[in-house]
């Protein structure tokens, strides 16, 4: 079977693997769909080690099951979470899953495969949508658990920083929570980020600032002049700065974009963190939570999956379409691997 590994700058593996086989407790899926996220960008223009595995945004179908696996069968459609809480140590008994020691994980087996073999409980099950809008199911999870930490209230303003598929995801579930307006703020009107805008407008920005062509802190303090008490960061750190600065007074800054090869330091001033009370939240999707939430709102429509997904590509192709995804001259939104 074949399985897709890059490193820095921008080289491609396609390998050929053992169809591994499933232990006691585990299941083997066949991978359908693999979105591309930023982090198989950022491990491809970055990673200098070895060939880092790519993919985690799967919808799979189950082709066999190990002993003593009871809750999926053979031809089951699966949503696996990259990343498991046990449910068995004393942070996850604790009510503190999010702490947990002895989590479960894909072992080093890339998701961009054509087959993988995952603990039983990694595994959620979807009906009612094709595989490839079910693989945004892992990044609208993210999504909402940024959002969640951005603390958005009833009637009140968000900023999100970064129209990627999940920035987009967060102006839609913003605007879901209640939000009652929501400024989007991308880099430059390349084809790519202009095509991303359009979609932030439709799922409910009310305002779009492009940072290189207007200050972003003078546009978002214009429109909510006491500034945001919700501010959303999906954008590379060096983003985190300006996003303090239209933050309003006792407000939460969300943050979950990050950066490799030397660029994840910024410089913040202390004091005006202090003194506006303002609550940074750094969101890290590990374990994978709301995963049943997320393949809901994709299966009643109310994150349009449509509006998302721009391209498919196979194992050939994966190197032409990570290269376009980068460069943002075409006008890619999502794309996902259809083995």
């Amino acid at each position: 079977m074949k399985g897709l590994y890059a490193r820095s700058p921008f080289k491609f593996e396609i390998k050929e693997l053992d169809v591994p086989q499933p232990k006691e407790g585990e299941v083997l899926i066949q991978v359908k769909a693999c979105g591309l996220c930023g982090t198989d960008l950022h491990f491809a223009a970055d990673w200098t080690e070895d060939w880092m595995p790519l993919g985690h945004e799967i919808a799979a179908e189950v082709v066999e099951v190990g002993k003593g696996v009871t809750n999926l069968k053979v031809g089951d459609k699966v949503i696996p979470e990259d990343v498991t809480m046990c449910g068995m140590c004393a942070n996850c008994k604790n009510g503190e899953s999010w702490r947990c020691s002895n989590m479960y994980n894909f072992g080093g087996q890339p998701g961009m495969a054509e087959y993988m073999t995952l603990n039983q409980h990694m595994l959620n099950p979807f009906t009612d949508m094709d595989f490839v809008h079910a693989s945004l199911t892992e990044p609208l999870a993210v999504a909402i658990n940024t959002v969640k930490n951005a603390d958005v209230p009833l009637g009140g303003n968000v900023v999100v920083y970064g129209p990627g598929p999940i920035g987009l995801m967060c102006v839609r579930l913003a605007r879901l929570q209640g939000a009652a307006r929501v400024a989007l703020i991308g880099h430059d009107p390349s084809p790519r980020s202009a095509a991303r805008m359009q979609v932030g407008e439709e799922f409910g920005a009310d305002v779009l600032v492009y940072a290189a062509e207007e200050d972003p802190v003078e546009k978002v303090r214009s429109v909510f002049p006491s500034g945001a008490p919700s501010v959303i960061v999906t954008s590379p750190p060096k983003t985190l700065p300006p996003a303090v600065q239209m933050t309003q007074f006792g407000g939460t800054i969300s943050f979950i974009g990050i950066n490799l090869g030397g660029q994840s330091s910024v410089e913040l001033d202390v004091n005006e963190l202090i003194f506006n009370k303002l609550t940074l939240r750094s969101t890290f999707a590990e374990p994978g939570i709301s995963f049943p939430r997320s393949i809901h709102l994709l299966q009643e429509g109310m994150v349009d999956a449509e509006k998302l997904v721009t391209h498919t590509f196979t194992f050939s192709e994966a190197e032409q379409i990570f290269r376009m995804s980068a460069e943002g001259t075409e006008e890619v939104i999502k794309a996902v691997l259809v083995p």
